[in-house]
């Protein structure tokens, strides 16, 4: 069977889809040929007025919030031809049997144009992903659109593709719903899959591009791993909840692979792009137990050794754990959400049940046993005012975390927090072209776009600068000039500091002389 997948990559993002790589792996093990086509690289898949966005995705320019060291990365090799004629092209030379896309909310808009240029093929086409997984009907609404997968998909593509091999196509296919005779087929969830009986991810389908990004001024070769699936906790701007819904006969929604056999993954990986820093995709490493843990750390500082970066939770990072993974390299860094200061906000709006004090130890924990911390923080989340963010600001100064990151929030469709947006009219039931890392799209009364982007632009000198510069800062949030001045002053102060860590890590002695 023959088997296009499609990753429509509005913004050009660097990072390996993990979901379509596993796809991928799973299609051609099972004895499918695959091919994958990427809209990265065509200009005219970008939004309208977002060429300098998706540039500056691919160059790391994100220096001017300050958040990150300027580098330069090797470019995206561009094509003029338009990504209609490319696909078009693609299907009459491959002439696959079944085409899948992987899409996110953010992508859906993309996902709808590329359908509607190739829906005249009438080949079978099947959507996956987060968007498929948070809004199946709207995802079947649309037209050339034949099925979706609404929860794992690595055995029901499978399985799918089996039948259609065979010329026995069944619709009763559990984890996929189908659009079958103007009816709807919604069939039964499978249980969660078996990670350790997965294949490696394929990265063979993936450009050189999307291995690549920055690290604090120097363009590195990540390699992108999941330990584990799943999260335990509901955050309502993530559709976890949605998740634990679609599988509410499990009784555990975290799912570890055995410790050897991320470490075998890893050793696959590292031999295949050649990994300068692991970073795992987990949404909350530490949930794993304390014999797991070491036994990983263990195998991964004997067999892999090199640079490592998780994500957690606050509550989850106690001291007793974050001993144990201190053992596992001599860099390490630990990105926790914060998401905001304001305990109210954070309980009542983001139902994140953490104390400001739970998560000021937790950074102290980081801290006392020599990791690299960063920090999540979002703006402009709904009822949130200026005196809410300024409570983000504090406590990102309290932790003395060494990276604080800010995204601006966004209703993604299935979760909570966008029906909670648009009962209170701060958005309207539309798909906007902008996500979290552009542009605020709520429309709030207490809290306007232009007060959110300027505290958005000057969030890291808050958190960083001393306070005697606070009333300079407050300026700077709307008037260029001071911006100028100041971010010269913080790029000197701190993010050199950071350019030379990183100088540290990764270069040799003669060419520290030149720093």
């Amino acid at each position: 069977m023959k088997v296009l997948l499609i990753l429509p990559n509005k913004y050009a993002q660097r990072s390996v889809s993990v979901g379509l790589a596993m796809i991928s792996a799973v299609l051609k093990k099972s004895g499918h040929e695959v091919v994958f086509f990427d809209t990265s690289r065509f200009s005219d898949a970008s939004p309208k007025n977002g060429a300098q966005v998706v540039l500056e995705r691919q160059t790391g320019k994100m220096d001017q919030v300050l958040q990150f060291v300027p580098v330069e990365l090797d470019p995206i090799e561009r094509s003029d031809e338009s990504v209609a004629d490319a696909l078009d092209s693609v299907i009459q030379s491959f002439s696959p049997g079944l085409i899948g896309f992987g899409v996110t909310s953010i992508d859906f808009k993309h996902m709808v144009s590329l359908v509607e240029q190739i829906k005249h093929y009438q080949i079978p086409t099947i959507i996956g992903g987060s968007q498929a997984i948070v809004a199946p009907m709207e995802t079947l609404a649309v037209d050339g659109v034949d099925m979706v997968c609404v929860s794992e998909g690595e055995e029901a593509i499978c399985e799918l593709a089996d039948c259609m091999e065979s010329g026995q196509f069944h619709t009763d296919i559990k984890n996929i719903y189908f659009k079958h005779n103007n009816d709807i087929i919604k069939n039964e969830i499978r249980p969660y899959v078996d990670l350790d009986s997965l294949p490696f991810p394929d990265l063979d389908i993936f450009d050189k591009y999307h291995h690549i990004g920055a690290y604090h001024g120097k363009q590195v070769v990540y390699g992108r791993f999941e330990a584990a699936r799943g999260c335990p906790y509901e955050c309502t701007y993530c559709i976890n909840a949605k998740l634990h819904s679609i599988h509410f006969q499990e009784k555990r929604h975290v799912r570890y692979k055995s410790p050897q056999r991320i470490i075998d993954e890893m050793k696959y990986e590292v031999e295949k792009i050649g990994v300068d820093i692991i970073r795992f995709v987990d949404e909350t490493f530490t949930v794993m137990s304390n014999d797991k843990l070491a036994k990983f750390v263990s195998l991964y500082r004997d067999e892999i050794n090199k640079p490592m970066i998780i994500t957690t939770r606050p509550e989850t990072a106690n001291y007793k754990k974050m001993k144990i993974l201190r053992q596992a390299h001599e860099h390490l860094q630990v990105t926790m959400g914060i998401e905001s200061g304001s305990e109210e906000i954070r309980k009542k709006v983001c139902n994140r049940h953490m104390s400001n004090e739970t998560i000021i130890n937790a950074f102290q924990v980081c801290r006392d046993l020599g990791y690299y911390t960063a920090s999540f923080n979002m703006i402009g989340l709904p009822d949130e005012t200026r005196e809410d963010f300024l409570e983000t600001i504090e406590i990102n100064r309290i932790t003395g975390v060494d990276s604080p990151t800010l995204g601006f929030f966004y209703p993604f469709h299935g979760t909570k927090l966008r029906e909670y947006c648009l009962s209170k009219g701060y958005i309207n039931d539309e798909r906007y072209e902008a996500n979290y890392g552009i542009s605020s799209v709520l429309k709030m009364p207490q809290f306007s776009v232009e007060e959110i982007e300027g505290l958005q632009r000057t969030f890291a000198m808050y958190v960083k600068m001393d306070r005697s510069y606070l009333p300079e800062i407050r300026e700077a949030e709307h008037d260029d000039a001071v911006f100028g001045r100041l971010s010269h002053v913080y790029n000197s102060q701190y993010l050199s500091k950071e350019k030379l860590r990183t100088l540290e890590l990764f270069k040799t002695k003669e060419e520290l002389l030149y720093v």
